[in-house]
């Protein structure tokens, strides 16, 4: 029988299987977990995959009820169904959609100030005459009168029978000088959503404008890492192919959006004319990528943008499911690879607002670092690639069900234990759970290689010695070195959750680039120390403060001044969705802000060298 190549995305695990067999089969063969609850009979839908290149066996009539006319143009299957007619690469998606409270949990407490882009009024026609009908001239009219908002322009395809048989009608104005909408009825609810465009995970929230309240917030992985994991990576595909580059990688990540947008959409009620308003955040590339625009400049000295300034664009010109006349503001870039994330950052810590230093790290594929206070602020980008996003990494995985969040010494049993997103408590090698662990993510590669370090399994370079003798460390199948941290007999897959010594230094390359790019903000400051530090990024939220010291992910602070605050850069763009003055605040701090580009600085390789070795 022929043999086809499987891989799947974004881990980039590939697997030789027999033509015919199903996406599901391959993945265990190549042990990639995905979730199939009827263990593959098509019953549960929750072996969902999509389908980025290659061909497979039509969609079954079955498959219908898990998956959407929508969904099933984008590309999503069912695993266990879709077998394999040639060469396939699967995008293995891990989505996740949080609702009502939960979503609200996203964010940190902070005042709100409700001031929204798109505003709604209400006209009583039963008091306006006009025989029951109402032109849009009387809409202009009465909104300068009632409201003081002159000069009204619209380029809604205004409807002469709006107003038959309605007595009121609910006109929705952006920025008080365009009318975007027109709906029957008193019905004044207007949507709106803040994206954050991750080189990893794009993450969005649809929020009620008119209360400020998050009524849902989803995630979904970048689909773009199909051509690349690093930003770098998707610049060299769009040089690479001139023609299509761009356009494919757009395609794709427009498609994700509205794939998020619509299931937030049908799980709260709405539809997606109800959208009348989207801010965007994301770095350099990320922005371009969304715009449109070829980041090819990027990958040049002096790595400038093509554009730097805050963006307004009407819905339908970006693909975007939303209410089509809608625009979508897109906050400005600072400089070179520092973007609109970084705004959205500064937006939501304002340290422009405070006397003491502090040093924001926004942790992601693209680290983001800011150092200053009211009186001066620098920033830097470095490429801390997506180790700590779980990308890269032998047995890492997104943060998930069955990934692994945390790792710790048991000190009575001198073995491992460890704590699985979607099951309480801790387990360990002795112990069995219903949901058994399938890989680790970026808080548990942390504490995983903070443990190898402080026990003196891995020496200051990095190198496998074991000091101590703890249990674990072995050669791997292919000759390198690795730590067992969970046997196959024990995990979701049937493999082995290990770090190898090929992972320890994808690591050390991460953070060193984080360490290295603090250090040159410190000198520029002359600061010997920080005394304070704000770890943004969903990563970050979830890491251990005191593991992150021990690996020296970042200069030392006392670690009761390091803050955890989540996604910043989501944050950010939450607040310029709910109050636009902070567009123009972004405007005002992104000219402000002073930019060290790493490459031109001559300590930068200095500091990086230093950084690859763990403190002692």
């Amino acid at each position: 029988m022929n043999k086809v190549r499987v891989t799947f995305a974004p881990s980039f695990k590939e697997v030789a299987i027999e033509e015919g067999k199903t996406i599901l089969e391959a993945a265990r063969v190549a042990g990639v977990y995905i979730d199939s609850q009827c263990n593959g009979k098509g019953r549960c839908g929750k072996c969902r995959i999509r389908v980025a290149q290659g061909g497979v066996t039509p969609l079954v009539d079955h498959e219908a009820q898990f998956v959407s006319p929508s969904d099933r143009e984008a590309g999503y299957r069912l695993a266990c169904m879709a077998r394999v007619l040639g060469d396939v690469t699967v995008f293995v998606a891990d989505e996740n959609l949080l609702t009502s409270s939960a979503a609200n949990k996203v964010f940190s407490k902070r005042t709100k100030k409700l001031n929204p882009a798109v505003k709604s009024y209400v006209i009583d026609l039963t008091r306006e005459g006009n025989g029951g009908h109402i032109l849009f001239q009387d809409v202009v009219r009465h909104l300068a009168l009632k409201h003081g908002l002159h000069d009204l322009t619209t380029e809604v395809d205004w409807p002469g029978e709006i107003a038959k048989d309605t007595r009121k009608i609910t006109i929705f104005v952006w920025m008080d000088k365009e009318v975007i909408a027109v709906e029957r009825g008193e019905d004044e609810r207007a949507l709106g959503v803040a994206l954050d465009v991750g080189t990893t995970t794009l993450a969005l929230y649809l929020c009620d404008l008119k209360s400020g309240n998050i009524i849902a917030s989803g995630s979904v992985t970048n689909p773009q890492v199909l051509f690349g994991t690093d930003i770098m990576s998707r610049i060299a595909y769009s040089v690479d192919h001139p023609v299509t580059g761009l356009k494919r990688m757009r395609e794709e990540l427009i498609r994700s959006i509205n794939v998020v947008i619509e299931r937030m959409l049908r799980a709260s009620g709405f539809k997606p004319h109800q959208i009348l308003d989207a801010t965007v955040v994301g770095n350099t590339v990320m922005h371009h990528i969304f715009l449109g625009i070829a980041p090819d400049k990027l990958g040049l000295w002096p790595f400038e943008p093509s554009v730097t300034s805050s963006v307004d664009v009407r819905a339908r010109h970006l693909g975007l499911a939303m209410n089509p006349y809608a625009y979508v503001h897109v906050l400005p870039v600072e400089a070179g690879f520092v973007g609109a994330d970084n705004v959205g950052v500064l937006l939501s810590e304002e340290p422009y607002n405070h006397d003491e230093i502090s040093l924001i790290i926004d942790l992601g594929t693209n680290g983001e670092l800011v150092l200053g206070n009211r009186e001066r602020l620098m920033s830097c980008s470095c490429a801390t690639g997506p180790a700590f996003e779980g990308a890269e990494i032998s047995s890492g995985m997104r943060a998930t069900a069955g990934a692994i969040e945390k790792i710790r010494l048991n000190p009575a049993t001198n073995g491992i234990d460890y704590a699985v997103i979607g099951r309480r408590g801790w387990a360990s090698e002795h112990t069995r759970g219903k949901l058994k662990p399938v890989g680790m993510c970026g808080s548990a590669i942390l504490d995983g290689v903070a443990l190898l370090s402080k026990t003196g399994i891995i020496g200051k370079n990095g190198a496998f010695t074991n000091a101590a003798g703890i249990e674990g460390l072995r050669t791997g199948p292919t000759g390198i070195k690795e730590f067992l941290f969970v046997p196959g007999s024990q995990t979701g897959t049937g493999r082995d959750i290990v770090l190898t010594q090929k992972d320890i230094r994808q690591i050390q390359l991460a953070k060193a680039a984080l360490h290295g790019g603090c250090k040159v903000l410190m000198r520029h400051f002359k600061l010997d120390s920080i005394e304070r530090i704000v770890i943004a990024g969903a990563f970050g939220l979830h890491i251990d403060k005191k593991n992150a010291l021990i690996i020296g992910l970042f200069p030392d602070c006392p670690v009761e001044n390091i803050l955890v605050v989540g996604n910043a850069a989501g944050h950010g763009a939450y607040l310029a969705l709910v109050d636009r003055d902070k567009r123009q605040e972004a405007d005002w701090i992104a000219r402000r802000v002073e930019h060290i580009e790493l490459a031109l600085e001559k300590e930068f390789q200095r500091e990086f060298i230093k950084a690859l070795s763990f403190p002692g």
